[in-house]
């Protein structure tokens, strides 16, 4: 039997509750293992970054200089420095560029500050919905699943967008039912800033929103009905005024980007057809290796 004794040498049985009782250091924990493994990884891996990953490194170093150097038309210029990626998470890195050097490390810890604020936002969505054991696992399996942890290892956007929308969905349920202004307003700049981070975002959020909506339009009176759907209005008008600067210029071209990058771009990529066997095939034949061993044991 595994236990300790106490001073007066009672024996007392190790009780895994007892640790459930302290989830913030399983979490602390939790993200400074994984802060290893990229600091490790990053330090003997010597590939050049390619694809996006470089893209997007170099629209890092980018916005520095437009903040670091004088002359600069410094909102302009980031709003414009791409035409189908948003700045957040570039420009964070470009941010932490002040404090530390320009090297593959500081852009990977850009990375693991959006996945803390994940695991931490599932932790306590979790907790809410059920107690800390759910919430505890629900960030171990998120934390640790293996595309996650690939995902640590590149600057791309798969991790900021998972943080924004885990912290999203956490203030959507602190809302309860846009029952508060001040949650709900905190909703809506969260809701913004995932639209400047990419824009797949709005299609998380969007069926958890209408669902709410639907709830609130059946469960209260007019009067009341009325105040939640204010303040969920409330809540998309500052989302649109956080994220109309970028995409206000781009309502036209974006839609047409993506569709570029969805049928055209992907048959030059040789991928699958899109209603082929193969192509919709492709998401359940990957989503369970993804999900890595410890979902498959659970």
């Amino acid at each position: 039997m595994i236990g300790h004794v106490t001073q007066w040498g009672k024996f007392l049985p190790y009780n895994p509750r007892a640790v459930i009782r302290r989830p913030w250091l399983l979490l602390v924990a939790l993200l400074a293992a994984l802060g290893v493994v990229v600091a490790i990884w990053t330090s003997i891996d010597r590939r050049p970054p390619e694809w996006d990953y470089a893209n997007h490194l170099g629209r890092a170093l980018q916005c520095y200089r437009i903040l670091a150097e004088p002359g600069h038309d410094r909102a302009r210029e980031i709003l414009e420095a791409t035409a189908f990626y948003p700045p957040v998470t570039t420009c964070a890195a470009g941010l932490l560029y002040f404090l530390f050097p320009v090297v593959p490390l500081t852009a990977q810890v850009v990375m693991l500050g959006f996945l803390a604020f994940g695991v931490v936002s599932v932790f306590l969505l979790g907790r809410r919905l059920l107690d800390s054991e759910a919430g505890l696992l629900a960030a171990l399996l998120l934390a640790t699943a293996p595309f996650v942890v690939f995902s640590l290892t590149n600057f791309q956007l798969d991790v900021p967008v998972t943080g924004v929308v885990a912290l999203c969905l956490y203030l959507l349920a602190r809302t309860e039912g846009f029952s508060a202004t001040t949650r709900s307003v905190a909703l809506g700049l969260g809701l913004g800033v995932g639209m400047l981070t990419k824009p797949p975002f709005a299609v998380y959020l969007l069926p958890p929103l209408l669902w709410i909506a639907w709830r609130v339009s059946r469960e209260h009176g007019y009067g009341e009905r009325l105040a939640r759907l204010g303040r969920l209005a409330i809540a998309l008008g500052i989302a649109g005024v956080v994220a109309l600067p970028w995409y206000g210029p781009r309502l036209i071209g974006l839609p047409l980007q993506i569709m570029n990058r969805s049928f055209k771009q992907a048959a030059l990529s040789e991928k699958p057809a899109t209603l082929s066997a193969e192509g919709l095939l492709y998401y359940p034949t990957t989503f369970p290796v993804q999900f890595g061993l410890l979902a498959a044991l659970l």
